[in-house]
């Protein structure tokens, strides 16, 4: 099967994942999960009227989904992929991180790395600012999910409040703050990436992922104080990966 045209087919691929990572008990499908319920939303905010170009959008959703279905088919056959995916990916066959690192470490790749390179290609040779209303839309999208998925981790992982300790502040407020922190960091990549081509825009997606990669190396282990508290987060939370992820589907936006 190629890669996806549509809303709907890059739905069914994201399920795919799903399904075969919760079969297996792969920790792979965590992010996936989180992904799908982002895709259905923004496919419900298209059919309601919601963007400014709904057409555009799609193909933005589906040009963004693109990367991560690359990434995840070569990792997944031994092949070699971006090294913030790379790293992400990796992070998913180790018990160590908890279920938070894993959905961080895929959107660290995801917003960092691939949705700059995908706005930056939306429409070559056009007016970049076109695109940004519907861009920064999306955020509403992100806001809502992160408070769905503040409920589900509670669900698996009754300790998680803890991580309260990292930073001073509660994590659901820190994964926001990132979120939108890493969405305006990834219009600046779409800014620089633009009028690039060839060897240029290679070296600079490169640099991009290796910064990117770095973000990853601090999620995945954070430094000693963090760490003690996320090992002390992993002794109440679900081991089971399957579990984990039957409830993370159920995931909704909490967006009207």
């Amino acid at each position: 099967m190629g890669l996806p045209r549509t809303y709907d087919e890059t739905v069914d691929a994201l399920t795919a994942i799903v399904d075969g990572a919760t079969a297996s008990r792969d920790r792979a499908g965590y992010f996936a999960v989180m992904y799908r319920a982002v895709t259905t939303t923004v496919r419900r905010w298209a059919v309601e009227g919601r963007f400014e170009d709904a057409a555009r959008m799609q193909r933005f959703v589906v040009a963004f989904a693109h990367h991560y279905l690359a990434a995840h088919a070569a990792w997944h056959s031994g092949h070699p992929c971006s090294a913030s995916w790379q790293a992400a990916f990796d992070a998913t066959r180790r018990r160590r991180p908890i279920a938070l690192q894993h959905l961080l470490l895929g959107m660290n790749a995801h917003i960092n790395l691939d949705l700059g390179v995908t706005a930056a290609a939306l429409d070559p040779g056009n007016d970049l600012e076109a695109v940004r209303p519907d861009f920064e839309t999306i955020n509403d999208i992100l806001a809502g999910l992160v408070d769905a998925c503040q409920d589900a981790l509670g669900q698996v992982s009754p300790w998680l409040r803890l991580v309260d300790h990292i930073g001073g502040a509660n994590d659901e407020t820190v994964v926001r703050f990132s979120l939108i922190a890493a969405r305006r960091n990834a219009w600046r990549v779409a800014t620089r990436l633009a009028p690039l081509s060839g060897s240029s825009l290679d070296e600079e997606i490169a640099a991009v992922d290796r910064s990117a990669a770095q973000i990853a190396r601090v999620v995945a282990n954070p430094g000693f104080l963090a760490s003690a508290v996320l090992g002390v987060v992993r002794l109440r939370e679900e081991s089971d990966p399957a579990t984990v992820m039957r409830v993370l589907a159920t995931i909704q936006p909490s967006i009207v």
